[in-house]
């Protein structure tokens, strides 16, 4: 004790002292534990909220590109996965391909990508007559479109 403390009156019990502090130190860390607990709850939720906002989203872009590429196709011409009807798989079958290649019906019937772009036939023939592609790159594309079909074009 000092001086002071003597004089005043005063006793100070110092181990009082200490365990009011660990209480308060206690309860900071009581209190500190269940704010990150808050927080952590929360982010959960907001993180959850995004995955399923983010899912709604991938989903309705897929629908919306699949409307899209539907729609582009039905403009262009162009056979939308949908089997060919039993007149032109006989019209197919009865075409003789000349000198190993694809029966010119079959061609006239398959899109044809080009460039990582799906062109209708009549839209690649007329893009090949301006110019606009190469020989090349058509024969390329058409030869991808005739390779399920076991054919190859000229």
């Amino acid at each position: 004790m000092n001086d002071f403390s003597r004089a005043s009156g005063l006793q100070i019990n110092s181990q009082h002292a200490n365990i009011r502090e660990q209480e308060a130190r206690g309860r900071q860390s009581l209190e500190d534990r269940v704010a990150q607990v808050r927080r952590d709850h929360e982010q959960a939720e907001k993180d959850r909220q995004q995955a399923a906002f983010n899912e709604k989203i991938a989903a309705q872009t897929e629908a919306g590109l699949r409307a899209n590429e539907q729609m582009q196709a039905k403009r262009l011409g162009i056979n939308t996965g949908q089997a060919l009807n039993p007149h032109q798989q006989e019209q197919i079958a009865a075409a003789k391909p000349m000198n190993g290649n694809a029966p010119q019906v079959l061609v006239d019937r398959l899109a044809v990508t080009v460039g990582g772009i799906q062109l209708g036939p009549q839209q690649a023939k007329d893009m090949l007559a301006r110019g606009e592609i190469t020989r090349a790159d058509y024969v390329a594309g058409v030869n991808a479109a005739l390779a399920p079909y076991g054919q190859s074009f000229r």
